[in-house]
């Protein structure tokens, strides 16, 4: 009733169409889809028309595909639609807990400001996002790239990562937890002018300067 491709292909439309994620959330995004866009995704006819996927369908889906190669196909339709992430873009990396459901918090790198997905990696919960930062950065193409991470990132290591595995400029928080590099940083970089502004836009206008 429901090839895997189908299935795959609604998953798609509903996370660029800006749904929650979960299976709950499909199975809603697939409920209101209409019959011929049920058909045109693939769903086989049965007596009373082209029925919408359950929840459970949608969680046996996810038991049965390797992570890695969804993370593929994903990023290939990706580029397909929307070509491939400019190369002045930022490279963010932020980890999110599921809303819904419990599990993992998994840390996701996208671009800014076009959020073109690049890459993603689960957070167990025996570590935290530091070594799961770095295991992502292979993953990615960081050469002659600015990358942004949170407070809980900015130490020598996963910088010395970024800057002389992969070819990449930094951008790290720095937090009062940190009262040392705080300080040193006060010390060494002049205050930015009061006017200033990071997306290099007129404060007042909001227009590039």
């Amino acid at each position: 009733m429901y090839p895997l491709w189908s299935l795959l292909a609604i998953a798609l439309l509903a996370h660029l169409c800006g749904a929650p994620k979960g299976q709950k959330d499909l199975a809603k995004f697939a409920k209101g889809l209409s019959q011929a866009q049920r058909r045109a995704l693939g769903v086989r006819q049965q007596a009373d028309g082209f029925p919408a996927p359950s929840q459970p369908t949608f969680c046996r889906m996810m038991e049965h595909i390797p992570a890695d190669e969804l993370e593929t196909v994903f990023l290939q339709a990706q580029e397909q639609l929307r070509g491939p992430p400019p190369k002045e873009d930022l490279v963010v990396l932020d980890g999110k807990e599921p809303r819904q459901g419990g599990g993992h918090s998994v840390l996701t790198a996208v671009s800014v400001p076009s959020q073109h997905y690049l890459g993603s990696a689960i957070v167990d919960t025996k570590t935290n996002e530091i070594p799961v930062a770095r295991q992502l950065f292979k993953k990615l193409d960081l050469d002659g790239r600015k990358v942004s991470l949170d407070a809980l990132h900015t130490q020598d290591h996963t910088a010395r990562e970024a800057v002389l595995e992969h070819g990449a400029d930094f951008l790290l928080t720095v937090k009062d937890n940190q009262p040392t590099v705080k300080a040193n940083i006060q010390r060494l970089v002049p205050a930015p002018p009061a006017d200033f502004s990071p997306c290099g836009c007129d404060p007042h206008t909001g227009r590039p300067t």
